[in-house]
């Protein structure tokens, strides 16, 4: 009885990471980076893009880009926070449900950064969070 307990346990451990986080505050999203490549410079830009255009409920959530510089670029996700959090907040997703932000190395001052962003729900009062996603210049 244990052991079928545990193989049941295990195998929905195994369902939710492979299959990704579940965000319940909002649902039929997507948030997606990429490198955006400069004429006349070796040094790429980053895109962040969301699309809440198919989201039953964005006339009531609000978006949140965390932005964290970092020291220590080889250690990815694990190099130590440069300087305060820059929140790039999006109130209205109705208005706004598809957009981008372009961050550069000047911007930021900085050589990589991570980041990820918080979804609430106005009217559940209701937060989540993606995963932190790394991104260098160099």
């Amino acid at each position: 009885m244990i052991k079928k307990l545990l193989s049941v346990v295990l195998l929905m451990m195994f369902f939710y990471n492979a299959f990704g986080q579940n965000y319940p505050c909002a649902e039929n999203f997507s948030i997606t980076t990429k490198t955006l490549n400069v004429s006349n410079s070796n040094i790429p830009e980053s895109l962040i893009y969301w699309d809440f255009s198919k989201s039953s409920n964005n006339t009531s959530l609000v978006l949140e880009l965390e932005i964290q510089t970092l020291n220590n670029c080889w250690d990815g996700l694990n190099g130590t926070n440069r300087s305060e959090i820059i929140i790039h907040k999006i109130n209205n997703l109705k208005e706004a449900s598809s957009g981008e932000l372009v961050l550069t190395i000047e911007d930021l001052n900085a050589k990589c950064y991570k980041w990820r962003t918080k979804i609430v729900n106005i009217s559940t009062n209701c937060e989540s969070f993606t995963n932190w996603e790394f991104f260098s210049f160099l």
